[in-house]
């Protein structure tokens, strides 16, 4: 015998205790206790006949005064009974019992006024108990009816939380009902004959006591109508999902009765649970956490006693991408499924917006053209996903988000007006494999250098060089560069058993040291060499390189093919940094921009925009070469410098210069 048959022939019974739980509950059967089901089966009995009898009852005596009656008085105020009840019944079918009471209340003055506009127009006279016997017919009848009405909603919906697919079991209950109608009918016949036993003058006595035919069309009448009430009942269930849909009151009701001396998680911590394939029908499974619990496969989950104290396990569309890993609704904006089991789920083009995953287990997931809008992903574990296309516009990640080996090959990282994905990253190109996960997986072992604008970068670079050397127990690793204002901020990883603090103080120790050092040592060359600043610059003229293919350069000078204009590099490099660097400021960069466009033109160096496209290329290019700080600035910020920034050669020349590095 396989483990898994096995498994599938385990089942679990009565109340479960925490210390006992076994881990893996993979293909088990929850049962309910005998006593408790023959009970729920009685009571299905009971509330069937109770429901009969009480539209029996009404049915048959509403019958009784429209066919039978002869006082015009009371078949006009069960006529409006009938209108009003059908009015409040069609309206209950779709809303709820607040509006209900509203219409009926309404329904009442709107008849009543009618029928006395009509009295004053016509031949037809009203006595004047014909209003207050008509709103005290319609509230009887209005409120033995609606008792009916959700007595047999309650009926339906409990019957399909006990047996889902017995129509054995359905049929008997309407045929208790339709017997119940019969004995509803004939109590109030009994009424009527014993309360008019002594009046000579019987209305109804003689009709119900000696004619065959009269009993048979009131309890037709009473069949009829109970059939109206149970179809109204039927239909109302349907329309709403109860109890499927989304909880209500009648859902609650129905699932806490139904699964009363079911096997209870009650109260349990089921992390970790594996409860693939297990049949969960009513059973208590209001558990106190469910991080990472399998849900797939599971079947009985909507027949459950469920809540939404750690994620909103009461919605049915949360049930099935559970159980069936997937969902026909895509929106799943502003839902809790923290610590939710989601290993390889379909949830391509998913609305995740405001979405609660902290902690939810998505590897393998398909995510790809998904909105992540301010989700929260901190702790989620993404390994072998499919995040291509995803929009992650202020996601909220941690250094417990794992994006191990992700499948992504651009994102979104903006939306437009109508809510589609804008601002692709990268524009022109796919991320390179383990790119994603490189420039999105935060790391807990971090230490911040802060910089100001200006400061020494190559000491910076020295000196985590330096101590990369000296102690490679610290596996140190450059990480990233960010601006924030007028600071800079340096990222460096380090081994996690060393504090932060000690790493942090060693970085700025040897930083400071080896900006001494090279101060010193760039005073030294000067004076041993003797050059001062005019023969350094006679001696740049004897090395010309090409620059592009428009330009060359000698010493630190940029000058034309033509020989027509020049500028020095330094200057221009202060320039596009500065243009770089100010990036996210849109204003301030273009006055960067200007600047440079004007010297260039000023200078006569470029003639045409190519040419300044061309020339600010390879500044941007050499820079980046130069400086390795820079270079990861403009491949992480680049992309977002030129969505800012107006459309122009600047904007040109750095997308050329991403490409090429």
């Amino acid at each position: 015998m396989s483990l898994k048959y096995y498994n599938y022939k385990k089942k679990l019974s009565g109340s479960l205790v925490q210390k006992s739980l076994n881990l893996d509950l993979s293909y088990t059967i929850a049962t309910q206790e005998l006593f408790a089901r023959i009970g729920l089966i009685i009571l299905v009995i009971l509330v069937c006949i109770i429901a009969g009898i009480f539209s029996g009852f009404i049915g048959e005596l509403t019958s009784l005064q429209i066919i039978f009656g002869k006082e015009l008085l009371y078949r006009l105020a069960y006529l409006s009974m009938i209108l009003i009840v059908v009015i409040g019944i069609i309206t209950a079918i779709y809303q709820d019992f607040t509006k209900v009471l509203l219409t009926v209340i309404l329904g009442i003055f709107i008849t009543t006024l009618i029928l006395y506009v009509l009295s004053n127009l016509t031949f037809l006279e009203l006595s004047p108990r014909f209003f207050p016997v008509t709103v005290l017919t319609t509230a009887f009848g209005f409120s033995i009816s609606t008792i009916s009405f959700f007595v047999t909603r309650f009926t339906i919906a409990l019957t399909d939380v006990l047996f889902r697919h017995h129509r054995l079991i359905k049929s008997m209950g309407t045929i208790i009902i339709f017997l119940a109608v019969i004995a509803g009918s004939i109590l109030v016949s009994l009424i009527v004959i014993l309360t008019e036993q002594q009046n000579t003058e019987s209305e109804f006595r003689d009709i119900l006591l000696n004619s065959a035919q009269a009993r048979i069309v009131l309890i037709f009448g009473s069949l009829v109508y109970t059939l109206g009430l149970a179809f109204s009942s039927w239909l109302a269930n349907r329309i709403r999902g109860v109890p499927w849909n989304h909880p209500d009151w009648l859902r609650s009701l129905v699932l806490a009765i139904g699964c009363w001396g079911g096997t209870s998680f009650y109260n349990l911590d089921l992390s970790g649970v594996n409860l693939r394939g297990a049949r969960l029908a009513n059973t208590d499974l209001r558990a106190r956490k469910l991080y990472r619990t399998c849900f797939q496969e599971v079947t009985g989950l909507e027949r459950a006693r469920v809540d939404s104290r750690y994620l909103d396990l009461e919605n049915p569309q949360v049930q099935r991408l559970l159980t069936h890993r997937y969902s026909d609704n895509k929106d799943f904006r502003q839902l809790n499924l923290q610590g939710a089991y989601l290993r390889n789920v379909e949830m391509r083009r998913f609305n995740l917006t405001d979405t609660n995953l902290t902690g939810a287990d998505l590897q393998g997931a398909d995510l790809r053209g998904a909105i992540m809008l301010h989700t929260q992903v901190i702790d989620v574990n993404f390994a072998h996903a499919k995040l291509t296309g995803i929009c992650n516009k202020d996601w909220s990640v941690n250094s417990q988000t794992d994006f191990t080996e992700v499948e992504c090959d651009y994102i979104y990282r903006d939306l437009d007006e109508h809510g589609e994905p804008t601002d692709r990253f990268p524009a022109n190109r796919n991320f390179e494999p383990r790119e994603f996960e490189s420039l999105y997986q935060e790391v807990g072992n971090v230490v911040e250098l802060i910089f100001k604008e200006g400061e020494n970068w190559q000491a910076a670079l020295f000196s985590l060089k330096k101590l990369q050397l000296e102690d490679e127990s610290l596996e140190l690793e450059l990480k990233g560069i960010e601006r924030r204002g007028d600071l800079w901020v340096v990222k460096v990883t380090h081994n996690e058993s060393y504090p932060k603090q000690e790493v942090e103080r060693r970085l700025y120790a040897s930083n400071e040291e080896m900006k001494h050092q090279l101060a010193a040592k760039e005073q030294q060359v000067n004076q041993l060499l003797g050059i001062v600043e005019d023969q350094a610059k006679a001696l740049k003229g004897y090395s010309q390189q090409a620059f592009g293919n428009s330009f060359f350069i000698v010493g630190s000078t940029i000058t034309n093919l033509a020989g027509s204009g020049q500028i020095d590099y330094d200057e221009a490099a202060d320039q596009v940094r500065s243009i770089v660097a100010n990036g996210d400021d849109s204003a301030k960069a273009m006055t960067f921009a200007q600047t440079l466009l004007s010297q260039l033109q000023g200078q006569s160096i470029t003639t045409t925009s190519e040419q300044q496209t061309e020339l600010i290329e390879q500044v941007i290019i050499t820079e980046a070469q130069k400086d390795p700080f820079f270079k990861q600035f403009l491949l992480q910020q680049g992309q977002q410098i030129t969505t800012t920034m107006p459309e122009n050669v600047i904007t040109l020349a750095i997308q050329n210069a991403i490409a090429q590095l």
